[in-house]
C-alpha cells in the first residue's frame, strides 16, 4: 500500500511514520513545507505546495491513502486573526482535495481537533454529539470535516476524521504554544515555575504520542472504502490542577505555580467519549498519564542535559 504522510516532519507526523513503517507492506512517502525531512534520506520525502495543481498530480498519482497532517495555525493565533484559517488552512486543503479527487487516492485520514469543534460540553461527548465551535480554528477543522463528506459523495474518495484531544510526548515542539504538559514539564525544568491560565479547574482529555500514532493506523488496517469518525482520547480526563498534582509526583524539582487570566480561546470544558476508537480496536492499551508524562519528563529532562 502506498501511503503519504502530509505534515511529516511535524510531531504527530514523525511517530505516525515509524508507526506505519512497521508493517512492511507499507510504502510510505513523506511531504512537507520544509526543504530537508526529519527522517534525512531514508524516506522519500518532497517539499510541496498543496496549491499547485502539477506537484499534487504528479506525487500523489500512486498514492492509496492519504494522511492530512497540515496546519499552519493554533486555537490562540487564529483567535485573532480569522482570516489566517482561511487563506492558510481551508483553501489550500479544498484546492489540494479538488487535485486528488481526479486521481486514484482511496481514503483520506484527517486530524482533527477535539478539543474546538465541540465546543464548551458538559456532557460526555461522543462522535455524534451536537458541534459549536466558538474559536476559528474549531469552525475551520469543522469546516474541512464537512468539506471530506462533499468530496465522499460526489467522488468517492473516503475519509477517517481521527478528533485529537491533547497530544503530548517525546519530541514535541510547544514553540508554536501547543502542548501543555509538555510545555509544563519544560518550564518546570528550566525555571522551577508553570503558568496556569484561568484558575486551573478546566478540564481536559489526554493522549500518549505513541498511542495516538498507532490509533492513526487504523486507516491503513481497516476497509478502503469504509469512512469513521473517531475520537482519539484516552481515559485520562481531569482538571489541570489534578494534572499538575500528578507532575509533582513525578519530577525531581520542586516548582510554583502562577496563575493568570484565562484566555478567550481556550475551552473550558470538553470531556470525550472514547468507545467507538476502543470498539475498533478492542485490544488496544493506552499508556497512563503517570507513566507517560514520567517518560516525556526524563526525555526532556536528557535533552537538556545533552544540549548543556
Amino acid at each position: 500500500m502506498n501511503i503519504a504522510i502530509i505534515g511529516s516532519n511535524g510531531f504527530i507526523g514523525r511517530h505516525l511514520t515509524q508507526a506505519l513503517l512497521k508493517d512492511p507492506n507499507n510504502k510510505v512517502f513523506l511531504f512537507g513545507k520544509n526543504s530537508t525531512s526529519f527522517f534525512k534520506d531514508k524516506l522519500p520525502y518532497t517539499k510541496i505546495d498543496l496549491t499547485d495543481a502539477t506537484q499534487v498530480n504528479a506525487h500523489f498519482a500512486s498514492i492509496d491513502v492519504v494522511y492530512y497532517l497540515a496546519s499552519e495555525s493554533i486555537p490562540s493565533t487564529s483567535w485573532h486573526k480569522p482570516m489566517l484559517e482561511i487563506e492558510l488552512n481551508l483553501i489550500p486543503f479544498i484546492q489540494f482535495m479538488e487535485c486528488i479527487s481526479q486521481l486514484n487516492v482511496k481514503k483520506l485520514a484527517f486530524v482533527s481537533s477535539a478539543g474546538t469543534v465541540y465546543g464548551a460540553n458538559k456532557d460526555k461527548v461522543g462522535e455524534d454529539a451536537a458541534k459549536s465551535p466558538f474559536s476559528p480554528y474549531g469552525i475551520t477543522k469543522l469546516t474541512m470535516e464537512y468539506y471530506l463528506n462533499y468530496y465522499t459523495i460526489k467522488y468517492g474518495i473516503h475519509a477517517d476524521v481521527f478528533r485529537v484531544s491533547n497530544v503530548y510526548g517525546p519530541g514535541q515542539d510547544t514553540s508554536k504554544g501547543l502542548g501543555i504538559i509538555n510545555t509544563f514539564l519544560e518550564h518546570i525544568i528550566r525555571t522551577a515555575a508553570v503558568t496556569i491560565f484561568g484558575n486551573g479547574e478546566n478540564i481536559r482529555n489526554y493522549i500518549y504520542i505513541h498511542d495516538l500514532a498507532e490509533l492513526l493506523t487504523l486507516s491503513v488496517i481497516s476497509p478502503l472504502s469504509s469512512s469513521n469518525t473517531y475520537n482519539l482520547s484516552s481515559d485520562d480526563t481531569l482538571t489541570i490542577n489534578a494534572l499538575v498534582s500528578i507532575m509533582k509526583k513525578v519530577v525531581d524539582e520542586d516548582f510554583r505555580i502562577h496563575y493568570k487570566e484565562m484566555r478567550e480561546s481556550d475551552n473550558s470544558i470538553i470531556v470525550l467519549d472514547n468507545t467507538k476508537i476502543k470498539n475498533a480496536l478492542p485490544g488496544f492499551r493506552f499508556t497512563t498519564l503517570e507513566k507517560g508524562i514520567e517518560q516525556t519528563y526524563k526525555s526532556l529532562k536528557g535533552q537538556l542535559l545533552k544540549n548543556n
